[in-house]
């Protein structure tokens, strides 16, 4: 999967289930259940180090386990989507127009340290990841936040940020609570956590990029939540060889591809996903400004009426994903059902529309991509699909997601691959719709009439917001700005019979550190 954020970020969260395998130890679980017991050991297997422990500079979605053992949030998002008490227990939007935000912390909170979890502290944490952070698009609004009592904290943004709620989750991990003594260290904080979460990094027993051992924290508010006496997250790098450590028993669950569902289901294991990433062309020079075709919304609309969707997907994830021609996922506030097949396969209409646009005989263009997660794949799909309407493509594969920063932001490339994970409508217009360049609208592309619709819906009451955000995404489709193909699933085998709570949902993890529990 892949992500958010002008940084590597921006690479991860449209990965969130590609980018992490999971698996758990033969021994895990052999103890009490989850009704409070502890199992003895979870292991878990990434496909990859994280990027940082530091919860300011991880990635999101493929860093999310390595942070959220050790780290706990303000807020705490569900199967539901929807944000929930944390290390806060109440919270919400104060007056009118959403640009600030209270919430009120448990009392008697302590850090794996054993200093005071208050206001202050976490004032001050809030304040270190959004100036900090890699998620500075999604940070931009915040102005202030301030510690209004000994556990109150107030945050004030300077324009309308509906997204605040889900930025304190364990999901985005802006709400991460850092220790005054790891912000006073923040080089270490790459290396060691400094959080209140239900666990603590077991430096003695860690190896960075191979093993990281966690054991519990003797402070953390609720310790029916501890369901581990350790957990080890296991970096490997073959996907192949953790599924045959899973089937043997070696190992208990993770992350898998399309390809691999049937071996692990022969292998007696469970599996689980949901929609959360989606995948195409970005059609990023709007204004013309290298490859003049892009300019006319009929070319770009030719160019959407030009890709076999359906056959596209069912080559790539066979059923563990649908074809699509928008850039949200079911279950999130900007979902438009009704324009989820908006452009039906049809090459001839893609074929009248480029002659309209006075180019009847097509014309060239230069795309760049990624070579991982399968986005080189529907790249290269939709190109070819291009050529039997006289359009070709000059593609450049990257290898590395610095590599592809590098050349997404260059504006070099009027066309560009994508790989994106479900987001609030908020964080994807910051992305992708307003006038502002980032790794998903290089050019900066301006729409007064968007930019409006996404004024309106970000300073909206929350019951009102879907229909605003669904209003601008019918308008990004209509107006092509993408060539938005299809929806991929986050799969993860899992041997049922030992573990219990290892879920899946449209941007959601299964939760290591409060749900995943011996069964």
């Amino acid at each position: 999967m892949f992500s958010k954020r002008i940084t590597s970020g921006l690479a991860t969260l449209a990965v969130l289930a590609a980018s992490a395998t999971a698996c758990t130890g033969s021994g895990s679980g052999t103890s009490a259940g989850a009704s409070g017991g502890q199992g003895d050991t979870l292991t878990v297997v990434s496909l990859s180090p994280p990027a940082s422990l530091d919860p300011a500079k991880a990635n999101v979605g493929s860093d999310n386990w390595f942070v959220n053992l050790t780290y706990d949030t303000v807020l705490r998002q569900g199967k539901d989507g929807k944000a929930g008490p944390g290390l806060a227990t109440q919270f919400g939007y104060v007056g009118t127009g959403n640009k600030d935000f209270e919430f009120t912390l448990r009392g008697g909170l302590k850090f794996a340290d054993g200093t005071p979890l208050d206001a202050q502290a976490v004032a001050a944490s809030l304040d270190y990841s959004r100036k900090n952070g890699l998620n500075v698009s999604w940070t931009s609004a915040i102005e202030s936040v301030t510690a209004t009592g000994p556990l109150t904290v107030r945050i004030h943004c300077s324009s309308p940020n509906p997204m605040l709620p889900q930025l304190l989750t364990q999901l985005l991990m802006i709400g991460s609570v850092i220790s005054p003594k790891g912000l006073a260290e923040p080089k270490q904080m790459g290396t060691e956590s400094f959080g209140a979460g239900p666990y603590v990094l077991d430096t003695a027993n860690t190896a960075s990029g191979d093993h990281y051992t966690y054991k519990p924290n003797p402070h953390y508010w609720d310790k029916a939540k501890i369901h581990w006496k350790k957990v080890v997250i296991k970096v490997v790098s073959n996907p192949n060889s953790g599924l045959q450590a899973v089937k043997t028993g070696q190992a208990d669950a993770m992350a898998v591809t399309a390809n691999q569902v049937d071996t692990a289901k022969s292998g007696g294991l469970d599996v689980v996903g949901s929609p959360n990433v989606f995948l195409g062309v970005n059609l990023a020079d709007r204004d013309g400004t290298l490859a003049k075709p892009l300019a006319d919304v009929r070319v770009r609309q030719a160019l959407n009426y030009a890709v076999d969707r359906d056959a596209i997907t069912k080559a790539v994830v066979q059923k563990y994903g649908h074809s699509t021609s928008q850039i949200s996922l079911p279950g999130l506030d900007g979902f438009a059902a009704d324009y989820d097949s908006h452009y039906t396969y049809d090459p001839a209409k893609a074929k009248r529309l480029l002659a309209e646009a006075g180019y009847p005989n097509g014309f060239s263009l230069k795309v760049e991509t990624q070579g991982f997660f399968g986005i080189d794949l529907v790249t290269q799909a939709v190109v070819q699909q291009w050529k039997n309407i006289g359009v070709t493509a000059d593609v450049t594969t990257d290898t590395s997601i610095g590599q592809w920063l590098t050349n997404a932001t260059s504006k070099k490339y009027p066309a560009l691959g994508f790989g994106y994970g479900g987001a609030t409508s908020y964080a994807l217009s910051l992305d992708w719709m307003l006038p502002h360049p980032t790794a998903f609208n290089p050019f900066a592309s301006s729409d007064p009439k968007l930019t409006d619709m996404l004024a309106a819906a970000a300073a909206a009451e929350p019951d009102k917001q879907p229909a605003l955000y669904q209003d601008a995404m019918r308008y990004t489709v209509d107006q092509a700005w993408y060539v938005s193909v299809m929806r991929m699933d986050g799969l993860y085998a899992f041997n049922s019979k030992k573990l219990t709570g290892f879920e899946t949902a449209p941007s959601y993890l299964p939760d290591l550190a409060w749900a995943v529990a011996p069964k």
